[in-house]
């Protein structure tokens, strides 16, 4: 069994946290279609660009996904030391993804 040190985990940790946000996005989309309410909130005109975006974020939280299972694997995802790490603070990261998950809770639940 391999253990993972701390900066991993810390890394698949927000890496499927970010997976989780895309994809609850995407869904949302899906969701808004699905009850035709999406041109509540988009010009009807760009509702196909709208529902296009929901693949893109789909494909997004699939190479977020990725990500976490080649770090978990041991993989160096690159070869140079361009990844840009999240905070190390607790409270900065709950703010940031707060500002993401807060609105997509809000329209699944209102």
């Amino acid at each position: 069994m391999r253990f993972l040190s701390t900066a991993q985990r810390r890394a698949i940790a927000h890496h499927l946290i970010r997976s989780s946000i895309l994809t609850g996005f995407g869904l949302y989309i899906i969701f808004l279609v699905q009850t035709h309410t999406l041109v509540q909130y988009v010009e009807p005109n760009l509702s196909v660009y709208v529902k296009l975006s929901a693949i893109g974020l789909f494909a997004t939280a699939i190479y977020q996904l990725h990500s976490a299972l080649q770090e978990w694997q041991g993989v160096t995802a690159a070869p140079c030391d361009c990844n840009h790490e999240p905070s190390a603070s607790l409270l900065a990261n709950l703010g940031i993804y707060g500002l993401f998950i807060l609105p997509l809770a809000l329209g699944f639940l209102l």
